[in-house]
Order: structure tokens, then sequence, then C-alpha cells
């Protein structure tokens, strides 16, 4: 959704969705170099950075996770978080 020249994203992944498997294979990268601000509406996901830091995300978290991260959700429920940042970036990868 676009409002006043930004533009915000709902993600939406299932069990067993893992950036490195499910877009990054197909772009040909390890890793996600887009830049995330946000919030978990719900479901848990891991946010996993090149350098080994290592951070889970939970409903009613605000996340900002940095270019050079792979991402996956934990558990058997979706995760669902809105994007403040980094929507229309990631969008253009699909």
């Amino acid at each position: 959704m676009h409002i006043g020249g930004i533009t915000l994203g709902r993600a939406t992944y299932e069990p067993g969705w893992k950036w490195s498997e499910h877009v990054g294979r197909a772009l040909g990268k390890k890793s996600c170099d887009v830049e995330h601000v946000g919030i978990v509406v719900s479901g848990r996901a891991t946010a996993a950075m090149d350098d080994g830091r290592i951070f889970e995300l939970r409903p009613g978290d605000i996340f900002f996770i940095e270019p050079g991260h792979d991402s996956w959700v934990l558990g058997d429920e979706p995760y669902v978080s809105l994007h403040l940042l980094g929507a229309r970036d990631y969008a253009a990868h699909k």
C-alpha cells in the first residue's frame, strides 16, 4: 500500500517458509539485502544475520533488521508482520 510516498507492506508466511529457500534461491542469494522496520502481528520468526547474530521475532515486537540476513518461520503458526520500511524494495524482488 502506498501512502504519502511511503510503501507499507504486510508479510504473511506459512510454517516451513525460509527466505534463503523460497526467495533467495531464485535470486541466487544466500541472504536478504533489504533493510526492514516493522511490527510482528502474529506468529514467530527468526532473523539470522550474516555476522552470526540471531533474533527471534514475536507478536508485538517492533523490529529493525539490517541488510544481510536470512529469516524463517518458527513453529506451526503463520507469521504475519507489517513493514514500515523495506516493503517497496522487498516487493521488487518477487
